[in-house]
């Protein structure tokens, strides 16, 4: 979930006054989702709805800073005003499949002519399920990959480790024999296997192949 903080500062004509306490906002999103290969769009406006409670005693100046809200429907003391905020937040394209928006934390603080109002929004990012699952198939299949190769090296092991004390000159052809054999396994292994783990097995097979044994003479 992603959040920020949005503050603004709104004024009014000074014939209305100063704001009171009683004054109230309430702040609505509305959107819509802008998709591409490379990110996510986000447009929309914050939908700001006033209720500003004025003394009106007329202020002997206008205050220049802030949104200026001309129009304002009043009835009594408070005054109704509606504005709206455009706003625009760009994400990466994640498996984005929705987006949604919700307002929380508003606050408003008067100050004579003008009020301060604040609000925190959350986004909450759904992603597709099955991008969620090939994330997870690919984790388990690097998993058997790799439980795959210790077994091999371990039978490997198991097979090497015999022919190593064969240590004399008249044993010379039962070693030829072992070395076959053990090509033969290592290949009628690799028919079950993947091409990448083929290779893998024929650079094992070569190096061992190599370091055997030293006969005595």
């Amino acid at each position: 979930m992603q959040q920020w903080h949005m503050n603004e500062m709104f004024t009014f004509p000074k014939q209305l006054g100063n704001i009171q306490q009683n004054s109230k906002i309430v702040v609505e999103p509305k959107w819509h989702e802008e998709f591409n290969e490379d990110s996510v769009v986000i447009r929309g406006i914050y939908v700001v709805k006033g209720n500003i409670q004025f003394d009106h005693k007329a202020r002997e100046e206008e205050i220049e800073e802030g949104i200026y809200i001309e129009h304002i429907d009043i009835e009594k003391d408070y005054g109704y005003f509606e504005y709206a905020l455009p706003f625009s937040v760009d994400f990466p394209n994640d498996q984005i499949e929705k987006v949604s928006l919700q307002i929380n934390e508003i606050k408003l603080e008067p100050n004579n002519g003008y009020c301060s109002c604040s609000w925190q929004v959350n986004c909450n990012v759904e992603r597709k399920v099955q991008a969620i699952e090939e994330v997870k198939k690919i984790d388990e299949v690097k998993e058997v990959k790799a439980e795959k190769e210790v077994e091999v090296i371990q039978e490997i092991e198991e097979t090497v480790e015999p022919i190593q004390h064969m240590a004399t000159s008249d044993q010379q052809e039962e070693e030829v024999e072992s070395h076959i054999l053990f090509h033969e396994e290592v290949q009628r292994q690799a028919q079950h296997l993947p091409a990448e783990e083929i290779d893998f097995l024929e650079q094992l097979a070569d190096a061992y192949s190599r370091v055997q044994i030293q006969l005595k003479k």
